[in-house]
């Protein structure tokens, strides 16, 4: 019984624990497009130039889940957004000493960040962000806007998982009735 009771709350467990699913953007500004990069190109050195927000999906540390988000245009370009995340937002990092200095930290493997003196936000740029909702007013030039956006650690289960825990609740009453009958 005991281990029947150990691989059905295993089961329960594993139902529960939840990956951060990710962002999703609508962007006002036409032309541009929203999507997750994983090129080689270096990020924050001036070379990527297309109209795409990218985003980062990064490390989960002390601050939270984090997420990289740029905009490196082939000129100089404005973009419009809102970003909704499965967390809410506990912070953004948005100058090039703390985007650098978190950069071992939190950056993802396989992504080439760039230490140009530039990179961050001009001070014509703005954000803000309320719950799991951050909106950008960016105008870009070489080598972009950046950003580190840090979201809680444990996203908000969503309904499936609870019809999962509840469906294990079940199978372990059952099989303890089962158990007891023979």
């Amino acid at each position: 019984m005991k281990k029947h009771l150990a691989a059905a709350g295993a089961a329960l467990f594993m139902a529960a624990s939840v990956h951060a699913a990710d962002p999703t953007a609508v962007i006002t500004t036409p032309g541009i497009s929203f999507a997750e990069y994983s090129s080689p190109t270096p990020v924050g050195q001036g070379q990527v130039d297309t109209d795409v927000l990218y985003f980062i999906d990064e490390l989960t540390g002390v601050l939270g889940k984090s997420w990289y988000i740029f905009f490196d245009p082939r000129g100089p370009g404005s973009i419009f957004a809102t970003l909704t995340f499965d967390s809410a937002i506990t912070g953004v990092f948005f100058t090039k000493t703390d985007l650098d200095g978190s950069n071992a930290t939190y950056g993802a493997a396989g992504i080439n960040y760039g230490t140009s003196t530039l990179i961050g936000l001009e001070p014509s740029d703005a954000f803000s962000f309320v719950g799991n909702v951050l909106t950008i007013d960016w105008r870009s030039i070489d080598p972009g806007d950046h950003i580190r956006v840090f979201t809680l650690a444990t996203p908000v289960p969503e309904p499936e998982t609870y019809v999962l825990f509840a469906a294990g609740l079940l199978a372990v009453g059952f099989i303890g009735r089962r158990r007891r009958r023979a």
